[in-house]
């Protein structure tokens, strides 16, 4: 099979949104849009030594953890302690309100224990 390279590579998603000290009060709708996709998640719990970390994104425009209602997640992504997780989804995953987001340190639905330290999370949607 003979390869070939591609000079100018078509973008997966146009969004590249970072949250440098992700936690429990909500990010809301971090795209700016109504409605996309989600390609990529990078969840980087290095500066927790001794917790993990549960990134929470929620189709949704708004999303308050503590609340039931609307603090249950469409997606949770887990990063162990002291160690970065990146999560491919290469069809991406549709979205149809909003992302908001935010991140605890148990993955009970509705949890709302803070991580000590930063957790620096990089998402990619369209």
């Amino acid at each position: 099979m003979a390869a070939t390279k591609t000079t100018t590579i078509t973008a997966l998603g146009g969004i590249l949104v970072t949250d440098f000290d992700a936690d429990v009060t909500p990010a809301n709708n971090v795209t700016g849009n109504s409605s996309g996709t989600l390609y990529l998640v990078e969840v980087d719990n290095t500066a927790n030594a001794t917790t993990a970390a549960y990134f929470r994104v929620r189709d949704a425009a708004t999303a308050v953890p503590a609340n039931s209602s609307t603090g249950v997640p469409t997606w949770v992504f887990y990063a162990a302690a002291a160690s970065t997780a990146t999560y491919a989804i290469p069809l991406g995953a549709a979205y149809s309100v909003g992302l908001s987001v935010w991140c605890t340190t148990n993955n009970a639905a509705q949890n709302t224990d803070a991580p000590a330290s930063a957790v620096i999370v990089r998402l990619i949607a369209s």
